[in-house]
């Protein structure tokens, strides 16, 4: 009598497959190109770019620890077909010295109407996650500023994470908030771009 996987298996190889363990990662950029900010509690991010002008931005994640972890990147809408990364910002340096934190604030979805559940990534000891973000989808809430604009000069970003239990606790999914969430707060690898 043959036994059919589960829905939890299916979903488990789907977040495995989306890691990335292959040597090149999307935008040509290889892994030797990454440049790290200090671990945490096992975790690095690194900001890099992948365009002479910096407006296409790269955050990857990884984890150097020795064990799994799991982090909470923020929140998915429509059970997953939009997954926004809400708890990565930045930190911005312009060229004339003025520093501020933008958060991630994607336009195309201002408002939610539905269901929201929480952006859960399992990160094995080893692997990295890749995401590929636009200035245009920051804003900093004390300057009312709706993206990073980068000035003549040298600009300094870093990325920024901080880890969160799970906040979206749907009555269907009473156990997401006992997972092995990571609950630290990890910053990047400078990166400097001049206009």
């Amino acid at each position: 009598m043959k036994k059919k996987a589960s829905p939890m298996i299916f979903a488990a190889m789907y977040f495995l497959l989306s890691l990335t363990p292959f040597s090149t990662v999307t935008g040509g950029q290889t892994l030797d190109a990454f440049h790290w900010g200090q671990p945490t509690e096992g975790v690095q991010i690194s900001l890099s770019s992948n365009n002479s002008n910096g407006s296409d931005l790269i955050v990857a994640l990884r984890n150097v620890g020795d064990h799994d972890v799991t982090l909470d990147l923020g929140y998915m809408m429509a059970n997953g077909k939009v997954q926004l990364p809400a708890y990565i910002s930045l930190n911005f340096t312009d060229a004339q010295g003025k520093r501020r934190t933008f958060k991630f604030a994607d336009k195309k979805h201002p408002a939610v109407g539905g269901r929201l559940d929480d952006y859960v990534v399992p990160l094995r000891v080893g692997s990295m996650y890749t995401l590929k973000l636009t200035l245009d989808q920051f804003w900093c809430q004390e300057t009312k500023e709706f993206e990073i604009s980068l000035l003549p000069g040298k600009n300094r970003l870093t990325a920024e994470f901080q880890g969160s239990g799970a906040r979206g606790v749907n009555l269907d999914m009473p156990g997401i908030k006992l997972m092995n969430f990571w609950l630290g707060k990890v910053e990047s690898n400078p990166l400097v771009i001049e206009r």
